[in-house]
């Protein structure tokens, strides 16, 4: 992540779309000759792109979005992206791993040409430029990141575990499933954290999830817990991609520039993900029961510090919202009382 202060927020998102389209076509010229080197070249390249732009991007959202409606419109951003993801998802599995790179490169490229035809509006809000160390020692940064840190942890590290166990026939029903489920959910637990808050809709997240794995604990071999767990995933995923993705990293910066934020709270579902890979085949030896039980109890820990948290959507938003609500409800009661 670069600095505004060195390169302008259009000029990142260039550089993302335009590095990343040519790193995807130099991967599928070269897809039938490939050594060790190049690929550790090339998928350098594509993630030196996706640290340009994405916490731009991200912090170029909360900059322009109010904190009014900064949560429905992350969640309709979701409500369209999650299909997309799936589609692509398809895609990439019915064609050869060549032209799925070329997919990926014409996709990337129309972005750079979107961006280049329609230049963007620079908008930036914070003007202090915090340091990773100020960030990371922040008692409120810490109260999101512990517990967003285990989530990744739980989900990783747990996934195989479950291909395993729910067989390959039902594991390609749930990312239809979640990606469903995480949808509707993003819109709904984005425009209900705008009213009561982003704090208590990560909880209930958190406690969905719990739930979930709670169900496959006690009933590991019942069909009926495997639907119930992937309908608990869907809902804290669509809720965690909301709050974690878009809102919480921006919203604690503040007057803050936000990028840095943004790219610490990100790093989790980077980095955990890279490490459950090379630990994948050391997981094999848990007992899915015990391993179950086990996602439980973290998940039960991640809400401890929770607790702790700061809420990062203004008491005065939501003491305005309900005000709003009361004034409302009141009108319509005397307008009942009214008319009879």
């Amino acid at each position: 992540m670069i600095n505004k202060k060195f390169l302008k927020r259009s000029t990142l998102f260039l550089l993302w779309t335009g590095i990343g389209s040519v790193t995807s076509m130099l991967l599928s010229f070269n897809f039938s000759d490939w050594n060790l080197n190049y690929m550790m070249i090339s998928f350098s390249f594509l993630g030196i792109s996706l640290g340009l732009g994405f916490p731009s991007c991200l912090s170029y959202f909360a900059d322009l979005n109010t904190i009014e409606n900064r949560g429905r419109n992350a969640g309709l951003i979701f409500l369209i992206v999650g299909p997309t993801i799936l589609i692509l998802g398809v895609i990439d599995q019915l064609l050869p791993t060549f032209v799925s790179f070329v997919f990926l490169a014409m996709w990337r490229f129309s972005c750079f040409v979107t961006l280049v035809t329609f230049k963007i509006k620079e908008v930036s809000i914070g003007t202090v430029i915090p340091s990773y160390k100020q960030i990371i020692v922040e008692r409120k940064f810490t109260t999101y990141f512990i517990p967003w840190t285990m989530f990744c942890i739980v989900n990783y590290f747990e996934a195989s575990l479950l291909k395993n166990f729910f067989g390959p026939e039902f594991s390609l029903l749930i990312p239809l499933i979640e990606l469903g489920v995480a949808g509707v959910i993003a819109s709904m637990g984005g425009y209900l954290s705008d009213f009561v808050g982003r704090k208590r809709v990560v909880i209930f997240g958190f406690a969905m999830l719990g739930i979930g794995y709670a169900f496959l604990g006690l009933f590991p071999y019942s069909v009926t817990s495997w639907y119930s767990y992937i309908t608990a995933d869907g809902i804290a995923w669509g809720i965690f991609a909301v709050m974690f993705f878009f809102l919480l990293w921006g919203e604690l910066a503040g007057n803050q520039q936000k990028e840095k934020y943004y790219l610490l709270g990100e790093s989790p579902f980077l980095i955990v993900s890279y490490i459950a890979m090379v630990a994948n085949p050391y997981l094999t030896a848990i007992h899915v029961s015990s391993a179950f039980s086990l996602a439980s109890l973290f998940l039960f820990l991640a809400v401890i510090p929770l607790l702790f948290a700061p809420e990062t959507l203004p008491e005065r938003e939501l003491k305005e919202r309900e005000l709003r609500n009361y004034i409302e409800k009141a009108k319509r009661i005397r307008e009942k009382f009214t008319k009879g």
